[in-house]
Parts: C-alpha cells; sequence; structure tokens
C-alpha cells in the first residue's frame, strides 16, 4: 500500500517533526505563536455567511510572484476509500474490509502566514519575521471539488482561498526567498467566511459553533469483506453505517515542508517569475481511522467504529458517532456486548494482523483518555502541505466533543 508521510509524536506532548516548545521569537518569529486558537463562540452564523465567496483566482490565473492558498482533502477524501482485498501498492484501502466514502468533510482554517526562514534550518519551528498573513476564518467543506487543480494531480482537485499578493507592507513578494508557510485549525465561529458551504449545512456549522468542533465528517461506511463466520463477534456487527464524527482539536501549523522544492522537500514556497506558486493546505483522511501513534503509515480500519456502532431501526443503517466509543480503552477495544474486537486485516493482502484482538497504540502520547480521544489527538498528524510535506505542530486548545 501507498506510504504517506506522517507527524510523529513527541514525549513533550506536542506533534512535532521536533520536539520543542514552538516557534522562536527571538529570531523574529510569529507574533501570534504564543496565543491560543479562538475559543469556542456562542454566535451562530448569520447572513453575511450567505455572502458568494471570491477568492480572486481561477484555474488560469497565472499572476507572477504571488503564491495561491488552497486547500484538499485529496482523491480520498472527494471520492472515498473502495475496498479490494488485494491493493496495489499505491492503493490505501481499509484493511478490515470496509468501503469508506464522505458526504462533507467540514473544518475551520484561519491565520495563514508568511515568513521569512529561520536562522536555524535544522529546527522547522524556527521560523523569521512575519512578512504577510490572512487573519480570516474560513468555513470549508473540504469534502467538494475545486476549481484548482489539485498538488497530487490526476483527478485531485483544490478549492482556492486566495492569493498572497505582496508583503504587509506593500513590497512584492521575492522570488529568491523561500517564505515559511503556516496556518490554524480552529474552532468553527459565526464570523468566518463561508467558502463553499450551502445552506443546508449551516445547521451542522452551527452545532461545531456551539460545541467548539474545529471538524465535522459525516459520510457512509459500507462492509465489502469476507462474510463472517457464524457465531463470531463481527458476524453482529451491521455492514452499512452512517458516520458523524465530530471534535474540536485546535492546532498551530508551522513552516510546512514543501515537495514542491524538489528532492528535499525543505520548508518555504517561493514566488515565481513565470506564474503563481502552490500552497495548498491538505487533509490526510486515513489519519483519522489509524490506530497507531508515533507510526508511520498504519493501515486504516473501521471495525472499531462498527463494533460500537448504535443499530438502525427498521432495516436502516446503523449510526456511528464518537460518543460511542467514549469510556472504550484504547487497549481492550470491545463492541456493544463488551466483547474484544478482533482484527480482521488478514483478510487484505500484503498487511499481517497485529494479533487476535484490535489494539490502539498510544505509544507514549499522554492524556488519551479513550478511544475517541485516541482519534482526535491523531487528527492532528492529517494536515500537511501540497500534498505531504511535513509541518511543525503544536495544540493550541484542548481536545474537546
Amino acid at each position: 500500500m501507498k506510504s504517506r508521510a506522517s507527524l510523529f509524536l513527541c514525549a513533550c506532548g506536542a506533534l512535532s517533526v521536533a520536539c520543542s516548545p514552538g516557534p522562536s521569537r527571538a529570531d523574529g518569529g510569529d507574533a501570534s505563536a504564543n496565543a491560543e486558537a479562538s475559543a469556542p463562540s456562542d454566535a451562530s452564523v448569520g447572513p453575511e455567511f450567505e455572502r458568494p465567496f471570491d477568492p480572486g483566482i481561477t484555474a488560469s490565473s497565472n499572476d507572477p510572484r504571488t503564491i495561491h492558498v488552497s486547500v484538499s482533502s485529496e482523491k480520498l477524501g472527494q471520492q472515498g476509500f473502495e475496498y479490494t482485498p488485494t491493493p496495489s501498492n499505491e492503493q490505501i484501502v481499509f484493511v478490515d474490509g470496509w468501503e469508506v466514502r464522505f458526504e462533507q468533510i467540514l473544518v475551520t482554517l484561519s491565520n495563514v502566514r508568511l515568513n521569512l526562514p529561520g536562522n536555524n534550518p535544522s529546527d522547522q519551528t524556527v521560523v523569521g519575521a512575519e512578512v504577510a498573513a490572512d487573519p480570516r476564518a474560513f468555513a470549508i467543506d473540504a469534502k467538494k471539488m475545486g476549481a484548482l487543480t489539485g498538488a497530487s494531480g490526476g483527478s485531485e482537485t483544490a478549492i482556492a482561498l486566495f492569493a498572497f499578493r505582496a508583503t504587509s507592507a506593500g513590497a512584492a513578494l521575492d522570488p529568491s526567498v523561500r517564505y515559511a508557510f503556516s496556518f490554524d485549525v480552529v474552532r468553527a465561529q459565526g464570523n468566518a467566511t463561508n467558502v463553499n458551504l450551502s445552506r443546508e449545512q449551516f445547521a451542522d456549522y452551527n452545532e461545531m459553533i456551539a460545541k467548539g468542533w474545529t471538524t465535522l465528517l459525516t459520510g457512509t461506511a459500507t462492509y465489502r469483506g469476507r462474510a463472517p463466520m457464524a457465531g463470531t463477534p463481527e458476524a453482529d456487527y451491521p455492514t452499512s453505517i452512517r458516520f458523524r464524527h465530530g471534535f474540536g482539536a485546535p492546532t498551530r501549523y508551522f513552516n510546512c515542508q514543501n515537495p514542491e522544492n524538489g528532492a528535499d522537500g525543505a520548508p518555504g514556497v517561493a514566488p515565481r517569475t513565470t506564474g503563481p506558486a502552490r500552497a495548498q493546505i491538505t487533509l490526510h483522511m486515513d489519519h483519522l481511522f489509524w490506530l497507531r501513534l508515533n507510526v508511520e503509515d498504519p493501515p486504516p480500519r473501521f471495525d472499531h467504529f462498527a463494533a460500537r456502532a448504535t443499530p438502525g431501526a427498521m432495516g436502516a443503517p446503523a449510526l456511528s458517532t464518537l460518543d460511542d466509543l467514549m469510556g472504550v480503552v484504547s487497549t481492550n477495544i470491545v463492541d456493544r456486548m463488551m466483547r474484544p474486537v478482533p482484527d480482521r486485516g488478514g483478510q487484505t493482502m500484503g498487511y499481517m494482523p497485529m494479533g487476535a484482538r484490535l489494539v490502539a497504540e498510544t505509544n507514549g502520547a499522554p492524556g488519551i483518555d479513550d478511544l475517541r480521544g485516541f482519534i482526535a489527538y491523531s487528527s492532528r498528524a492529517m494536515v500537511h502541505m501540497n500534498a505531504d510535506g511535513l509541518c511543525a505542530v503544536r495544540p493550541s486548545g484542548p481536545i474537546t466533543f
């Protein structure tokens, strides 16, 4: 299966490429680096939320010395995860036999900024003085297709947000400088700029505001694997599930690596003299279904959700929420009847089951009380730049549900 970059867990409790207290102000760093992301708001979206959004850039924009900022959940977020028991090396599948498709991927991004590079290339958390910033909060459904070509190419698209066209002082951006690219994931807020949510999605976004969520995923999961044997725990699991997973995990992402810088993938984005440079905030949706922290590319699974889902009435699909996982200890994943959840990954070629039962491996991550906390914690490592570029990561508020 395809290798995907992930962020690692530091002993100090912050997700980062290096365990560090954060970007250095002594190096002229981000002036708001120590500020928390926006706190939960009591406000609901107002009439201005219905204003048409104009990012000021299109697929045909070819303005040099600009940096086009966009967001994408890649092909897997936009089209979903198909299942096959014989995946290719480039294919990511749920090894326990599930097909997963999203209906919406709601997230709020804010405080997108450019800084001069830091004076310590070996420490990604160090950045220089702020050059330009857009403080707006953007309410986005990253499931939807965008007008731009995605960083991974193929059928992936990206949703345009805006362009950096000059420094905050009005000077032209310098093509000889790789500007550090940083941004925040923040709690939903009533004064956010609505990028692409339809009126039918306003109720969901208002729920995010009320509950202090940064992220809401809805969709369907359908079991496509081998039929379980009668009498086994998995024979009782629903095979058609609607999921609604909402949580708050405010996080700051600093000085992201950029695969478009060449083989080294060094941090930063340099304006081009021949057209715009790309700065795509990329969501890797498989991270939310991993059961290992501090490990590269564990396979995604859905059985731990299926085993706890609430059965539907009159033949309707079952429903999975994160509350179903409240109190479930990561080392003792049990179904609704308190039976251990088996590891069904052995039906997928190229995967070796972890054992007779599923276990979520925290690998020393602190403050994880149950399986829903594990998933929200893991989400902080799912955000990248231009497909697979790693960012230095710093939590900016507590996880909430």
